[in-house]
């Protein structure tokens, strides 16, 4: 489990981004960080894979602060992918190998058990036949499901993925958040920053909503739905709907 203890960060020259953060991802659950733009939520993902240093607080890795841990320790445990931009000019399976950074030694090539992983990675997200084709060449949905191969060599415990969806078409982000979920399924953690509202109340075991670098409230779907917290930082109204067995949402404006 990964526990953040009255977490504070501050980008120089401005207010604070996270004021006293507590919260928890449960182990073996998908965790979706809510809010609106400049809440802090990509502060508060970075914070918890020490991307960024945090001012005051703790962040605990089964109980170990992650600040007294050695880089590729950490490496070993978390992996984190952040917001894609400019695809890189390599293979997949290229791209891929570079998630087995944290287990390799100065200058060592790979080893069977790099390879292996590799594979494996490349099998869970369905990408072995595009293996050897260029990640620039490839579709938005494929190069994301490359990058999440990446991620997934590394061989974590947890998963941080930071707007998994972004820039994709609406059938794409159903299968990653799919995908994502299957990987769940098969013991992973996931942590994610989401923007798409609907995406991340079908798709989530507990959410975290974020205010202004606050907490405003943590529970499930319906918790937060009930507690009003969501319509109210959104300025929106939700609607639930359920229909032969599927729940869909609806939102609209208040006024």
């Amino acid at each position: 489990m990964i526990e953040l203890k009255g977490i504070s960060f501050a980008y120089p020259g401005q207010a604070q981004a996270l004021c006293d953060v507590s919260v928890r991802f449960p182990a073996g659950k998908v965790t979706t960080i809510l809010g609106p733009n400049g809440s802090g939520k990509s502060t508060l993902m970075k914070a918890a894979c020490r991307i960024l240093r945090p001012s005051a607080g703790q962040v605990l890795l089964d109980g170990q602060d992650i600040g007294a841990m050695r880089q590729k320790e950490l490496a070993r445990c978390v992996a984190r992918l952040g917001q894609s931009n400019q695809p890189p000019a390599v293979t997949v399976r290229d791209l891929v190998s570079y998630g087995r950074y944290p287990h390799q030694k100065a200058m060592q090539v790979l080893s069977r058990e790099d390879e292996r992983c590799i594979d494996e990675a490349l099998a869970q997200v369905k990408m072995e036949a595009l293996q050897d084709r260029m990640v620039n060449a490839l579709s938005g949905g494929q190069q994301q499901r490359a990058y999440i191969a990446m991620a997934l060599a590394q061989d974590t415990q947890a998963l941080f993925l930071d707007e998994p969806t972004a820039s994709l078409d609406i059938s794409v982000r159903f299968e990653i958040m799919d995908l994502i979920r299957q990987l769940n399924a098969a013991g992973k953690t996931i942590v994610m920053v989401l923007h798409d509202l609907e995406l991340a109340l079908q798709y989530s075991d507990h959410l975290i909503l974020l205010e202004q670098g606050r907490v405003i409230c943590t529970g499930s779907t319906q918790e937060l739905i009930a507690s009003g917290m969501l319509d109210r930082v959104f300025d929106i109204r939700t609607r639930v709907i359920e229909e032969k067995g599927t729940t869909f949402f609806h939102f609209s404006k208040t006024s």
